[in-house]
């Protein structure tokens, strides 16, 4: 069966009906049977499906595949769209395939899913040069001399007085195990969409490896029940894939059901784990700490009581110096515009939400980070006085990111503002 995959940006608009260029009507309502599982990821519309920001693989089933890359300009080929997705999950996930300029050079050439395809198999091929890992599992067998525990009642059911056999039950140590099986499991998935010399010859060498692992029919629950120790830390980033892959190649997947197995990514999320694990590493170096997803304050309590507070705070990154917090930040993956005077205009709710963080964190600044676009090219430094709070008269810096940037560059940033320095700027 050939495999074929359809390429699109999110928000676009799928035409349903029009043939290879667009979608069927079953795809479209898989698809529409998905958006209830995974809400904001699609809107039917007539005759057309519009995406949104999820971004990443959905089977179509019969061999297709669609492929969901994030918008990162008005006139973004897929390539640098592609390439902008690896760059974010090798940031956000720790993903080491991505680390040495393979996205700025073969990668974002090929199909995503060749992509993850070939990241799942040099991770597996790290992962037997480590070592795989071996555990003790019980057998009961005959043989020819005793091994383990002598089966008594065994022996002299079956065997009676013959001494060239002997029931035994012994513990054998085996790659055969939950670990290995998982891991066989997505191999064997991922083998139908193998393309290239190169990426069937890995298949074939890592088929090998894992020969004597036996075939897993539940391994997606499996994955789920295994929990990572020490023996098995260097399992991380194979077993991390091997539960994508099987998502979105699951054996369950038949011809003729709704069922949509996909491995998408919601761009907000993405985009914020990636500014996290990126400004982590520098706060770190400049002797600051960056913790994401705060919870530690709430916007108000009760009247009386001042013990029980409501309405909880989290804001995507809070920025700090040993007990005194610096900056509250939350991450945009939103399209952010520009005045005649090259201001940058974020939306009402997104200065509200920052307002709300400003009055309840002891902090001067509060920043909007949003993805830089080629429409800021006429921008300047921005930034907005909040209200008075106590003593402290916050400001609210709004910066982008370049994505497309190995770097991760922060701009603009006003002189002196906590995250220029902890930008290095």
């Amino acid at each position: 069966m050939a495999r074929r995959t359809l390429s699109a940006i999110e928000h676009q608009t799928l035409a349903v009906g029009m043939g290879e260029a667009g979608l069927s009507v079953q795809e479209a309502e898989r698809l529409v049977v998905l958006a209830s599982q995974r809400p904001g990821f699609c809107v039917r519309g007539h005759r057309s499906v519009r995406l949104a920001q999820f971004v990443g693989l959905v089977n179509l089933g019969g061999g297709r595949m669609l492929e969901v890359l994030p918008k990162v300009g008005e006139n973004a080929d897929t390539a640098r769209a592609r390439g902008t997705l690896l760059r974010l999950l090798r940031w956000a996930h720790d993903l080491p395939i991505f680390a040495h300029g393979d996205v700025e050079h073969g990668l974002r050439q090929r199909d995503l899913l060749d992509v993850f395809v070939l990241a799942y198999l040099r991770a597996l091929v790290a992962l037997v040069r480590a070592g795989m890992v071996r555990r003790y599992r019980s057998e009961e067998d005959d043989l020819g001399v005793v091994r383990g525990r002598l089966l008594l009642q065994r022996q002299i059911a079956t065997h009676a007085m013959r001494i060239d056999r002997v029931a035994c039950r012994f513990d054998d140590l085996t790659v055969d195990n939950p670990w290995n099986q998982v891991l066989k499991a997505a191999l064997i998935a991922v083998g139908p969409w193998a393309k290239g010399l190169a990426t069937k010859r890995l298949w074939l060498e890592m088929t090998a490896a894992f020969d004597e692992v036996s075939p897993c029919p539940n391994a997606l629950a499996l994955h789920a029940s295994l929990v990572v120790d020490r023996q098995v830390n260097h399992y991380t980033a194979a077993l991390r894939w091997a539960g994508w892959i099987l998502r979105l190649l699951s054996p369950d997947l038949r011809v003729g059901t709704n069922n949509a197995p996909e491995l998408l990514f919601d761009m907000n999320k993405l985009f914020e784990l990636a500014v996290a694990a990126v400004w982590r590493r520098r706060a770190s170096k400049a002797g600051l700490q960056l913790n994401a997803q705060h919870t530690g304050r709430h916007l108000a309590h009760l009247e009386g009581d001042s013990s029980r507070q409501f309405f909880r705070l989290r804001p995507d990154l809070v920025l700090s110096e040993g007990a005194s917090v610096l900056a509250v930040a939350d991450t945009k993956w939103s399209r952010l515009a520009i005045d005649k005077a090259g201001r940058l205009i974020p939306s009402d709710g997104h200065a509200y939400q920052l307002n709300a963080y400003a009055g309840a964190y002891p902090c001067e600044e509060a920043v909007l980070v949003y993805p830089w676009h080629d429409g800021l090219g006429g921008a300047h430094p921005t930034r907005y006085r909040l209200p008075e709070s106590g003593a402290r008269n916050p400001v609210l810096h709004v910066v982008c990111v370049n994505v497309e940037d190995e770097g991760l560059p922060l701009w603009p940033v006003a002189e002196g503002a906590h995250f220029g320095r902890l930008m290095g700027q």
